[in-house]
């Protein structure tokens, strides 16, 4: 191949490099038009105010909303369209009337500025600040001192803002809370903001949408001469996995949280150490079943009236045995009671929950507590591990509820340090003859209860 070929073919891939920020931003512009136009059309109303950038583009653009009914409406109906499950979510939005709506928010705008390459396909970054209030608070702002003083700068200096992550085929990725760190004071009360590090991410793999939601810092607090508010968060990150209602899963943390009130007649104060947990609903082969086990340490609550302090609460469930198929009915017919022009009739919802007891279920819970302590007694180590069971019947609904009780199987056994025994013994609260049936197993009593057919007994013996 001669050099002229060379240079030909160099010259087209250099040219084809250079046109093509071109391109993409004018695909980009394009886009953006097409989604003003429908913005404008539900009631939001987007203007781009400036433009630089070759490689990477910049759009600078502000977003008010200019008809509150019409665009709430239409961001609802896209999260349905995109997300069934959250029809019943949707309409419970929908409870203000159109003129309040468009009282409370008509006039709210936003400031934004949107980072593009246009080179490579690559994600968008989108912020967004608070610029405006809705007209029905601009003017008694103004006519406000105080509030014009605490309010306005926050505005102008963009302090309520988040940035947004959209990827290469415009799906929301992330959002960001901008971090806060003001004092706000008002006529003698001071407002302290103070938040890190607060974030919600998703990701979307075969029909299934992972995410974090995760908060570094959330510290807010009022005080004044006559009342004090504080609550402080801290490390609280909540991972999930959400296919459907059915199938779905989560686990939680929380580092520290803390709360507190007082004013002339109140005095609360909550502390809670740590918390973890995790849950899931699942459907395994038309079996529902639903887990959910948590840990909570160092908890203690003060009021006016009483202390109580809990080294640790230890509480799991375990549902099963529930016909998923029948739940899906169950949750249709609901629905279509609260949201069908034309409701179902109380029968079909009658008939729904005989078709639960029939199938039977079966559920487990337990609760631990340990080093629980109030101003009246001390506990050391209780445990409650329940089963109850209903196996499949022909119950229907000519019968009285009350036959429900004799489809009941519930076991539980109890394990009660024997210092605590001593304790609620010496507090009136139990007799030595309530304790004479349980079995001595190392420092704890055991006490293996169950109901059957309305029968009670205790390690095996019958209570009257």
């Amino acid at each position: 191949m001669s050099k002229a070929k060379y240079l030909v073919i160099s010259s087209v891939v250099v040219a084809a490099l250079v046109a093509t920020p071109f391109v993409v931003s004018k695909k980009v512009d394009s886009t953006i038009e097409t989604n003003r136009v429908l913005l404008e059309q539900n009631g939001l109303k987007q203007d781009i105010l400036s433009k630089s950038g070759y490689l990477t583009g910049k759009r600078t653009f502000s977003l008010e909303v200019v008809d509150a009914k019409k665009a709430r409406d239409y961001l609802l109906s896209t999260l349905v369209a995109k997300n069934a499950q959250y029809k019943l979510f949707a309409e419970s939005l929908k409870t203000e009337t159109d003129a309040s709506i468009n009282d409370a928010l008509d006039g709210l705008k936003f400031n934004g500025e949107m980072t593009n390459s246009n080179f490579l396909p690559s994600d968008a970054k989108v912020s967004l600040s608070l610029n405006q209030l809705p007209r029905s608070l601009q003017e008694s702002v103004v006519n406000d001192k105080a509030a014009s003083e605490a309010i306005l700068p926050l505005l102008t200096r963009g302090v309520l803002a988040l940035d947004m992550t959209f990827s290469s085929d415009q799906k929301l990725k992330d959002v960001k809370l901008k971090d806060i760190k003001e004092e706000i004071k008002s006529e003698g009360s001071t407002l302290n903001i103070d938040t890190e590090k607060q974030l919600l991410t998703f990701n979307e793999n075969g029909g299934v949408v992972q995410g974090v939601l995760g908060v570094g810092k959330q510290n807010i607090g009022v005080t004044s001469e006559m009342f004090t508010f504080k609550s402080e968060l801290q490390d609280f990150i909540y991972n999930f996995s959400y296919k459907d209602d059915l199938n779905n899963k989560g686990d939680v943390k929380i580092g520290k949280y803390a709360f507190e009130v007082n004013d002339d007649d109140n005095n609360v104060k909550f502390d809670l150490g740590s918390l973890k947990g995790n849950s899931s609903v699942e459907d395994v082969k038309k079996d529902l079943q639903i887990k959910a086990d948590y840990t909570l340490d160092n908890i203690v609550v003060n009021n006016s009236s009483a202390d109580i302090k809990l080294e640790k609460l230890l509480a799991k469930l375990f549902l099963r045995g529930i016909n998923s198929d029948t739940m899906k009915k169950v949750q249709a017919d609901y629905n279509a009671l609260l949201l069908a022009s034309t409701p179902v009739e109380d029968k079909v919802l009658i008939d729904d929950f005989v078709a639960l007891v029939n199938h039977g279920v079966k559920f487990d819970f337990g609760i631990a507590l340990q080093g629980f302590s109030t101003d009246m007694i001390n506990l050391k180590d209780v445990t409650v591990d329940t089963t109850l069971e209903v196996a499949e019947n022909k119950y229907t609904d000519k019968e009285s509820p009350l036959a429900l009780i004799g489809l009941l199987d519930i076991t539980s056994k109890v394990k009660v340090h024997k210092d605590d025994r001593a304790t609620l013994e010496t507090l009136g609260l139990t007799s030595a003859e309530d304790f004479a049936l349980g079995k001595a197993e190392g420092d704890f009593f055991i006490y293996e209860i169950a109901m059957k057919k309305g029968a009670i007994s205790v390690n095996g013996q019958t209570i009257q």
